[in-house]
This record gives structure tokens, C-alpha cells and sequence, in this order.
């Protein structure tokens, strides 16, 4: 079975689970998208209310914390999602855009890993905390964005969720743009 054929399954599987609470509060779901031989993948936190799938169905779509994320992406890979592959650590968006609970985080572990096994991506970016957990992260995230982490093989970098950089104002939004570049020139060390 080729990536694309796997990648159709898994949209599948995503589609018909029932394995929290999230599937019966009508949530919408949201899978990866981007590149499936991507060297580099970024995982944020779960879908916001405005993926779902009457209105994009695709992650990091459609709003200012996406923009953002957008923003950096095409910014240091010209050809955008041709070269990253993105995708959330929870593929529903749990209600009110709350954090996703980690018996929910628990019951999209398999979807995740399915994600990151299929894309087999050299550098795995973590976009704040929840993502950052999932590795096994645990130091506080103004001291995790300076550190190289290893996964698997793969380097494993965190940066604020874009969201929480929006918060502070244009002059974080242009430290975040910074040091994103910089995160690329340490990438692109690693991948050579």
C-alpha cells in the first residue's frame, strides 16, 4: 500500500472514531495536511472552531493564530505546505476551543503516531505545550525552545503555539518571526 492510499485510510479511520468524548459532542475532525514525505512536521495543539470542515476542514486554517503559523512557514519554505506537513496532537475540536484533556490527547496518541510513522519526517516542530508533552517535554517552554530534543531519530525543536505569541502584541509577533528563521537555519543544519 502506497502514502497516498495509507494516508486515505487514515482520513478514514479519523472520520468514524469513536474513542473519546470529543466524537459525541458533534466536534469536527482535522487531519494532517501537507507534504507526506516532508522532512519537517509541525504539530500544534487540536483544531479551532473555524477547521472544520464546512469551513476548510484543514489545520491551522483560517484564522490569526494560522496566519501566523502561515506566515513563518511560507516565509522559510517557499513552497509552503509542498514542504512541511502540519497536523494538531487531538483531531477534534474539543468544545469552546478548550485544551484537549489527555484522556483525549490518550485516545488520538495511535492517530499521531499513525501521522508521524507515515510522513517519517527528520525534524518534528511541536507548536506549545500540549505537543510538547507528547514527547515527553516537560521543561518550562521559555527554556524548551533553546534546547535540541531527540524522538525516534528525529530532532525535535518546540516553539510557542502561535496563538499564545499573539496574545503579547505586533513586538512578539516579530520575535516570533526572528526566531523561527533562526529554527530554520538549525533545521536545516540537522536535515543538511
Amino acid at each position: 500500500m502506497n502514502k497516498d492510499t495509507k494516508f486515505i485510510d487514515y482520513i478514514d479511520r479519523v472520520s468514524k472514531c469513536k474513542r473519546c468524548k470529543l466524537c459525541g459532542l458533534g466536534q469536527h475532525r482535522c487531519p494532517g495536511l501537507g507534504n507526506l514525505n516532508a522532512k519537517v512536521m509541525f504539530i500544534g495543539e487540536a483544531p479551532g472552531k473555524v477547521e472544520n470542515p464546512e469551513l476548510r476542514g484543514l489545520p491551522f486554517v483560517g484564522n490569526r493564530s494560522s496566519d501566523l503559523l502561515l506566515e513563518c512557514v511560507y516565509t522559510n519554505w517557499p513552497n509552503g505546505y509542498d514542504d512541511v506537513y502540519i497536523t494538531n496532537t487531538v483531531k477534534c475540536n474539543p468544545p469552546d476551543n478548550r485544551k484537549p484533556e489527555d484522556s483525549e490527547i490518550l485516545a488520538c496518541k495511535q492517530f499521531l503516531r499513525e501521522e508521524i510513522n507515515l510522513v517519517n519526517p527528520k525534524v518534528i516542530v511541536c507548536l506549545g505545550r500540549t505537543a510538547a508533552n507528547w514527547f515527553g517535554i516537560t521543561e518550562p517552554l521559555n527554556r524548551a525552545v533553546y534546547i535540541d530534543y531527540k524522538w525516534e531519530g528525529c530532532l525535535v525543536k518546540v516553539l510557542y503555539h502561535p496563538a499564545y505569541v499573539l496574545r503579547f502584541g505586533f513586538q512578539a509577533t516579530l520575535q516570533y518571526l526572528a526566531f523561527f528563521r533562526l529554527m530554520k537555519k538549525r533545521i536545516d543544519e540537522y536535515v543538511g
